[in-house]
C-alpha cells in the first residue's frame, strides 16, 4: 500500500484538528464515564492505526462514555516537552484527568512509550500494591488504567505490573460489557477492588494483579497462583460474526501514513498458517466479511474519499477481492491492497489494482529458497512469486515491495544468497515487461530479522544475535548492492532483538522497562548489556530472546488462554525441522491448516 509523506512539520493540536474530516458525526461529549483513549505514540502514528480508530468509535457511540484522544508530542523524548504534562486532543484535559486512561498497544515497541505517559502524568508505579496506595492518598479522581491490542493479547506480562486490565483479543462486544461494569461500579460507589474483581469476570478481560508469577531457582516460570474468585486462565474473547461490525476510518486526514485514503477491514486471520506469523494463529478461527457488508463500506468511504485501503492479514484471499476492487475503479476511485499473496493473484485482480491507478504493491515471500519457505510453512514457491509480479507489470503496476526475513530456523547461507537471486528475478522480470511503455519498473527489497512471537509455532525457537544478524545482512547487501532499479532496506538488528526481549518477556522485563524509564534511558541502554543482569532477579536479555525455551517450559504469556491448542503448536513446531510429512503422536492429523481451523472452531465452541 501506498504511503505519503506529513504535509505539515510539527503541526500544532489546531492544525491538525482543522485537517480531520469525521465519516461519522459524534455529537456524544456528555457521558458520565470520562475516557481518555491513548494511542503512545505521535499523532500520524496513532490515526494510521485502524484499530485505535475502531476502538475510538465504539465509545464515541456509547452515551456513557465522554471520549477524549491521546498522542505523544512530535518531539516527545526531548527534555523541554517531557517536562510538560500532556494533555488530551479534544478538550487540553490532562491525560490522567478521567475515570478511564486506555491504551491501544498494537506493537510491543511502544511500551517504553506506554511508560513514559505514565510517568508524565504521575501514575507509573512499580506494583499494584504501589498503585493502590497512590489512589488511596490522591485527593483527586485516580483512574482506572487499561490497554488493548495485539502485543498485550500476545503477551501482556511486560506491562502487566503497570496496568490494572488488559483486554485480551477483540474489543467489538467487550468495551459495552466493560462499560456497563464500570458505569454500575460507578454509580453505585463501589470500591476500586469490587470493581476490577467485577471486571475480571469479564471474558477477554485480564486483571493482573488477581495472578501472581512463581520462577524458578534458573530463571524460568514455575507457575501461577490466582483466587477462586476470579478465572483461572483469562481467555481471549473474539467476535464470531465479523460482518455486524463494520471496521473503517472514521476520522480522515492527510496527517496520516495513508493520507487521505479511507481504510476498511476485510476479515481477520490467515488461511496460510506460516509458523513465523501471528495473523494466521492468533486471529483464529479465520474470519471474512461478506461481500454485501464490504460493498456498503466502499459506498460509505467513496463518498468520503476517492481512494479505497482494503486492509488484513489476507486480503489477497477474499473471495470477492477482485470485485471490489473493479467497483472502486468503476466508480472512478482507487482501490489498494495492504499486501498480495503471490499464489493469489489473478489478472482479474492485477487490472483492477492497475485500473485504480495505484502502481505499488507489496508481495512478501519471507525466504529466498522453497525449501526454507516450507520449513517456515509459506505455502509459496518462487516460481509463483515470479509469475504474480509478472502478471502485476503486465498489467501496469510499476513498484514492487518484496519482504523478507532473515534468521529464520534452519536458514543457511545459501537460503540468504537465494534472497538476492529471487529479488534479482523478480526485478528483471518486471524490468523487461516495462521497458516498452518507457516507465521502467523498480523492486524495493526490505529485511527483517526473524523474532519469535507468542503463540506461533516458531516461539520456541531462539533469536539470533545482533553480530550474527548483521553478517547475514552485509552477505546478502553485497549482492544487490550494484543492481540497477533495486534498492535495499533492512531493520536494524539491536531493535529487532530489543522487539524480541518484550515479545518473549515476562514481568520482571518490566522492571527493566520501568528501570530504563526512571534513569531517562532508551531501550538502547537495556541493549549495552545482553549477557548480563542489569537488576538484580531479573535474567539477562539474552535468557529471553536467544534462548532455545523447552516445549515443557511455562511460557509467561501461558497465563492467558490463546485459545489455540499447545500441541498444534508444538507440532508445527517439529514440523519445521523434520519436514511436512512429520507428525506429532500427541496430536495426529492436521494435514494442512484449513483442516485445523475446524479443530480450533471446535475448541472455540464456534
Amino acid at each position: 500500500m501506498t504511503t505519503q509523506r506529513a504535509k505539515l512539520k510539527n503541526p500544532t493540536t489546531k492544525e491538525l484538528k482543522a485537517l480531520e474530516r469525521y465519516v461519522v458525526p459524534y455529537s456524544n461529549s456528555s457521558g458520565d464515564v470520562k475516557f481518555h483513549l491513548t494511542y503512545p505514540n505521535n499523532y500520524w502514528v496513532a490515526m494510521s492505526n485502524l484499530g485505535f480508530q475502531a476502538v475510538y468509535d465504539i465509545l464515541a457511540r456509547d452515551s456513557r462514555v465522554q471520549i477524549e484522544r491521546g498522542f505523544l508530542p512530535e518531539d516527545f523524548d526531548s527534555e523541554k516537552v517531557a517536562a510538560t504534562k500532556w494533555r488530551s486532543f479534544e478538550n487540553n484535559n490532562l491525560l490522567g484527568d478521567c475515570d478511564i486512561l486506555g491504551f491501544s498497544l498494537s506493537f510491543e515497541t511502544d511500551y517504553p512509550h506506554l511508560l513514559k505517559v505514565l510517568n508524565n502524568q504521575g501514575l507509573l508505579f512499580g506494583s499494584w500494591q504501589e498503585r493502590e496506595e497512590a489512589a488511596r492518598e490522591s485527593k483527586f479522581r485516580f483512574p482506572i488504567l487499561i490497554a488493548g491490542g495485539t502485543a498485550v493479547t500476545l503477551n501482556p506480562e511486560p506491562v502487566a505490573d503497570m496496568l490494572d486490565v488488559i483486554v485480551i483479543g477483540e474489543a467489538e462486544e467487550l468495551l459495552p460489557e466493560f462499560v456497563d461494569v464500570y458505569h454500575k461500579a460507578k454509580c453505585e460507589g463501589w470500591s476500586r477492588e469490587e470493581l476490577l474483581r467485577a471486571l475480571a469476570q469479564i471474558e477477554g478481560v485480564y486483571v493482573p494483579r488477581f495472578y501472581h508469577p512463581h520462577y524458578n531457582d534458573d530463571g524460568t516460570m514455575d507457575r501461577y497462583e490466582a483466587p477462586d474468585s476470579v478465572p483461572s486462565r483469562p481467555r481471549r474473547r473474539f467476535v464470531k460474526d465479523l460482518s455486524k461490525f463494520k471496521t473503517h476510518s472514521r476520522i480522515l486526514t492527510p496527517e496520516t501514513e495513508f493520507k487521505d485514503m479511507f481504510l476498511t477491514e476485510t476479515g481477520r486471520g490467515c488461511e496460510m498458517g506460516c509458523r513465523f506469523c501471528v495473523a494466521g494463529y492468533i486471529y483464529r478461527p479465520i474470519r471474512k466479511r461478506n461481500e454485501e457488508t464490504l460493498q456498503d463500506t466502499v459506498q460509505v468511504g467513496l463518498e468520503q474519499s476517492e481512494a479505497i485501503g482494503f486492509v488484513g492479514a489476507s486480503v489477497s484471499s477474499h473471495k470477492a477481492i477482485a470485485k471490489l476492487a473493479q467497483t472502486v475503479a468503476e466508480k472512478g476511485g482507487r482501490a489498494s491492497l495492504s499486501s498480495i499473496m503471490s499464489q493469489k493473484v489473478t489478472r482479474a485482480l492485477a487490472a483492477s489494482i492497475s485500473e485504480s491507478e495505484y502502481k505499488t504493491v507489496s508481495l512478501a515471500p519471507e525466504a529466498g529458497s522453497d525449501r526454507l519457505r516450507r520449513a517456515a510453512g509459506k505455502r509459496v514457491v518462487n516460481e509463483q512469486v515470479i509469475n504474480a509480479a509478472r502478471e502485476l507489470a503486465e498489467a501496469g503496476i510499476r513498484g514492487f515491495k518484496l519482504y523478507f526475513i532473515v534468521g529464520l530456523p534452519t536458514e543457511t547461507e545459501e537460503d540468504i544468497d537465494a534472497i538476492a537471486q529471487l529479488a534479482i528475478a523478480v526485478r528483471d522480470a518486471v524490468t523487461e515487461i516495462s521497458r516498452p511503455s518507457g516507465k521502467m519498473a523498480w523492486v524495493s527489497l526490505s529485511v527483517n530479522p526473524f523474532i519469535p512471537k507468542a503463540s506461533t509455532p516458531f516461539q520456541w525457537e531462539p533469536m539470533l544475535d545482533p553480530k550474527t544478524l548483521e553478517q547475514k545482512i552485509e552477505r546478502l547487501r553485497k549482492r544487490v548492492l550494484k543492481v540497477p532499479n533495486l534498492e535495499f532496506r533492512f531493520e536494524p538488528p539491536k531493535e529487532s532483538y530489543f522487539q524480541g526481549l518484550l515479545s518473549r518477556g515476562d514481568r520482571r522485563v518490566g522492571k527493566l522497562l520501568m528501570e530504563a524509564e526512571v534513569r531517562g534511558e532508551s531501550w538502547k541502554w537495556l541493549m549495552k548489556r545482553t549477557d548480563r543482569e542489569i537488576l538484580a532477579g531479573v535474567p539477562p536479555v539474552d535468557f529471553y530472546v536467544s534462548r532455545r525455551i523447552e516445549f515443557s517450559e511455562l511460557l509467561p504469556w501461558e497465563v492467558v488462554d490463546s485459545l489455540i491448542p499447545k500441541s498444534l503448536l508444538e507440532r508445527e513446531a517439529m514440523r519445521a525441522h523434520n519436514g511436512e510429512d512429520w507428525v506429532q503422536p500427541a496430536a495426529p492429523g492436521y494435514e494442512r491448516i484449513e483442516e485445523d481451523e475446524e479443530q480450533v472452531a471446535q475448541d472455540v465452541g464456534v
